[in-house]
């Protein structure tokens, strides 16, 4: 318990030192996706117990869950693409994408060693790995489509005014 509201402090510490807060508006709605996902996330082990906090009670494993919904889900989502490459090329953004999830796994491994939580089914370091790719591939897309798409229809309430 203690290791998941420390990674809940010290996102939002991050948060308020590094984030462009004012891009709040334009980056929040991809963060808010990020924190849906962990919600169901979160449903999903109820009934398919992919990982599991081994020594921690019902009412700590729900705390445990709104924090990094709440907390690291956001604030690394935020992060992840406030710091997105000028250039967006293909190759830049595997790069980019490889990075995060080298510091995601590395903190999945970390609570691993540290908080009681267990892989079970047969999940392991590498599926979650994998997730964290496809789970960064779906903020960036739908933080390009988002500003896309707000970007024409700003233009076109522009002209109408005009």
């Amino acid at each position: 318990m203690a290791f998941s509201i420390t990674l809940f402090i010290i996102s939002w510490l991050v948060f308020l030192k590094f984030a462009e807060q004012n891009k709040f508006f334009e980056y929040s709605p991809t963060c808010y996706i990020a924190m849906i996902l962990g919600l169901m996330t979160d449903i999903l082990v109820h009934h398919y117990p992919f990982w599991k906090y081994t020594a921690a009670k019902k009412p700590q494993i729900i705390i445990r869950h709104y924090l990094d919904d709440l907390g690291v889900y956001f604030v690394v989502t935020y992060l992840f693409i406030q710091c997105l490459p000028k250039t967006q090329k293909t190759f830049n953004m595997l790069v980019y994408i490889f990075g995060w999830t080298v510091i995601a796994i590395l903190i999945e491994a970390i609570a691993l060693k540290l908080t009681g939580i267990e892989h079970g089914l047969g999940w392991n370091l590498i599926y979650s790995y994998f997730s964290d790719w496809l789970l960064f591939l779906i903020f960036y897309a739908h933080y390009r489509l988002r500003t896309k798409y707000s970007n024409k229809v700003e233009g076109s309430l522009k002209s109408d005014k005009q």
